[in-house]
């Protein structure tokens, strides 16, 4: 069975069955696309999509390797990928290394055989992920996204984590805070690097640091159990992601802590969860759609130079009463 056999049943062209069958079928009158899709259910017709991307040279796909798909972030990174894929006629393939790099070497290792055209990968250590990366770069066009590994050649599309931790610690400043605690975790991780180091940079002798297992809600709220049993220790609390902010959030309150009177919150992210907690979270908007058409641009030819994007800070009643 072949694709002509498709066409000539459809009564369609063999160009326009293909076309149909490769998910570009715009342009093709709707009624003509219904009856080769008819055909192949008629004939058992399937496409080959090895056979179709060594002939095509590109399979129309392109991996998203993330840390932890369950993190709100990395969530709605995955979802703007897709959706920006999907409306020029190609397809994400997503791949979730649990924040581990045992399984991040074994996902690029096997890289070859998902059949992409190219790499986005998130890596899971800022030493030790370089390897892996170097390796999957020889076969295909790699990007890092939102974190780098040091000695790793793929180009970085990622924020720029001192203006923001620069941005939120200002904003509290103003605000009369003196006492704030960064609550980090995956210390491994470059973002998190640079984070803890640009506050430390603009941090004052009463604030603090706070390292966590991992960016989840079960974090924060034992970093609020922490800032709990030593009430005084912190007037503000900084996170490092927006689901970690969430658990510190409602343990506080639980707590018996006003927020913002008596702690004010903020982090990083800018997911919709900030929306949905009350008060609202003050939070840095990471700017996923930049970031998804900078990283797209290196992948489809552009130059392949690393770009750091702006955060922006967004304001919200968990540091700013009545806001």
């Amino acid at each position: 069975m072949s694709l002509k056999h498709v066409a000539a049943v459809a009564g369609v062209s063999p160009s326009t069955a293909s076309r149909v069958l490769a998910g570009v079928d715009r342009n093709v009158d709707p009624e003509l696309a219904r009856r080769v899709r008819l055909a192949c259910d008629e004939l058992g017709y399937r496409v080959n999509a090895a056979a179709r991307a060594l002939r095509l040279q590109s399979t129309g796909s392109v991996a998203l390797v993330v840390p932890a798909i369950a993190n709100a972030y990395f969530c709605e990174l995955v979802a703007a990928y897709s959706h920006r894929l999907d409306a020029g006629g190609r397809r994400l393939v997503t791949i979730d290394t649990n924040e581990t790099l045992a399984s991040e070497t074994r996902q690029l290792g096997a890289m070859d055989r998902v059949l992409v055209d190219a790499v986005l990968v998130v890596p899971v250590d800022h030493r030790e992920s370089a390897a892996a990366i170097n390796d999957v770069m020889r076969n295909h066009t790699v990007v890092q996204v939102d974190r780098v590994a040091a000695g790793a050649g793929a180009p970085s599309v990622r924020l720029d984590n001192a203006a923001g931790m620069k941005l939120l610690v200002e904003h509290l400043r103003e605000h009369g805070r003196r006492r704030i605690a960064l609550i980090d975790a995956q210390e491994r991780s470059s973002s998190s690097v640079e984070r803890v180091e640009a506050f430390r940079a603009l941090a004052g002798p009463h604030d603090s640091v706070m390292q966590m297992a991992s960016f989840s809600m079960s974090s924060g709220t034992e970093a609020a159990s922490r800032l709990l049993a030593d009430r005084g220790t912190a007037d503000a609390v900084i996170c490092t992601a927006d689901v970690v902010a969430i658990g510190v959030l409602t343990a506080l309150q639980h707590g018996g802590l006003r927020v913002p009177a008596e702690v004010a919150i903020a982090s990083f992210d800018g997911t919709s969860l900030t929306d949905v907690a009350t008060p609202g979270l003050t939070s840095l908007r990471s700017p996923v759609d930049a970031i998804v058409t900078a990283s797209l641009e290196i992948i489809d030819g552009g130059t392949a130079c690393d770009v750091v994007v702006d955060p922006a800070l967004v304001v919200r009643g968990s540091t700013v009463v009545g806001s």
